[in-house]
């Protein structure tokens, strides 16, 4: 799995994440920041405890930072997701 910052600031960070096959990570990788998770491609699977969502390529969704989730690639070939991760909104909650 490779994660590259595209872009910070005070109130969010972009990340583009590239997972190979068979590879999966956490929500504790974004800390407690509100995420939109974008799928730019592959099939990745969010999983919650109670949820579990296939995603493909153009499809994206959408995590408070309240229960924890897992991404997952049980896909033979690699997924690449595009996240949005909102510090502020995480932050006001803090204060």
């Amino acid at each position: 799995m490779l994660t590259r910052v595209i872009y910070e600031c005070d109130a969010l960070e972009i990340l583009r994440t590239e997972m190979d096959a068979g590879s999966a990570f956490d929500s504790l990788e974004f800390r407690d920041f509100s995420a939109i998770h974008f799928v730019i491609d592959g099939t990745p699977v969010f999983r919650t405890s109670n949820r579990s969502a296939d995603l493909m390529p153009g499809d994206s969704i959408l995590f408070n930072n309240e229960r924890p989730y897992a991404i997952l690639n049980d896909a033979p070939s690699r997924s690449v997701i595009l996240s949005i991760l909102f510090k502020t909104f995480a932050m006001e909650i803090r204060a």
